[in-house]
């Protein structure tokens, strides 16, 4: 038992001299760097973007959004987005082009990035796309202090239809019967049969 006791003494004294002011000095020295790591987004900025039938720009609206999931931008939300953002000073829009901006540079390439002339083509030629399909968005992981320059950005073109001359009474309603049954082959040759 004495033996025990002696070694937890002798490793608190051993802990005691132990120097850990580096563990401090690295924090502060990651602190400095907090910044240039790449985290995943958590919100985006959304730009609704509305062109005249000249297509001209007549609107832009910006938005900030918040991601439900962090880098991902569900198909359920950008529907809502389109649906709320069709209408614009009482006129109806029609979606154009939805396009997204993430800015997903590698901390490694940060430096390159800002020096060279012919960044766009070599590092950032991947910053904008365009969606073509009405999906889920995937957001890269951002440097954090490129969060903000994340975008979706919607456009909308003018159909011409105001939204007081839209007359909503005469959307025609169609009643499914559920006590329809559908002949397959089977049922047809089985009712053939008796």
């Amino acid at each position: 038992m004495q033996n025990e006791k002696e070694k937890e003494e002798i490793d608190k004294e051993d802990l005691e001299t132990i120097d850990f002011s580096w563990i401090e000095e690295f924090e502060n020295l990651d602190k400095e760097y907090k910044d240039y790591y790449t985290e995943d987004l958590t919100f985006i900025k959304i730009h609704c973007i509305y062109l005249n039938k000249e297509n001209e720009i007549e609107r832009v609206l910006e938005d900030n959004l918040i991601l439900k999931n962090p880098g991902f931008l569900s198909r359920e939300e950008i529907v809502s987005l389109i649906k709320h953002n069709m209408v614009c000073n009482q006129v109806k829009y029609a979606l154009l082009y939805i396009l997204k901006i993430n800015i997903n540079v590698d901390p490694i390439h940060l430096k390159t990035f800002i020096k060279s002339k012919d960044t766009l083509s070599v590092i950032g030629g991947n910053f904008l796309q365009s969606i073509k399909n009405i999906d889920t968005i995937k957001f890269d992981k951002s440097i954090s202090m490129f969060h903000d320059l994340n975008d979706l950005i919607i456009i909308f073109y003018n159909t011409g239809l105001e939204t007081t001359h839209l007359n909503t009474s005469q959307t025609r309603k169609i009643y499914l019967n559920s006590t329809s049954c559908k002949k397959t082959k089977r049922n047809i040759f089985k009712g053939n049969l008796l």
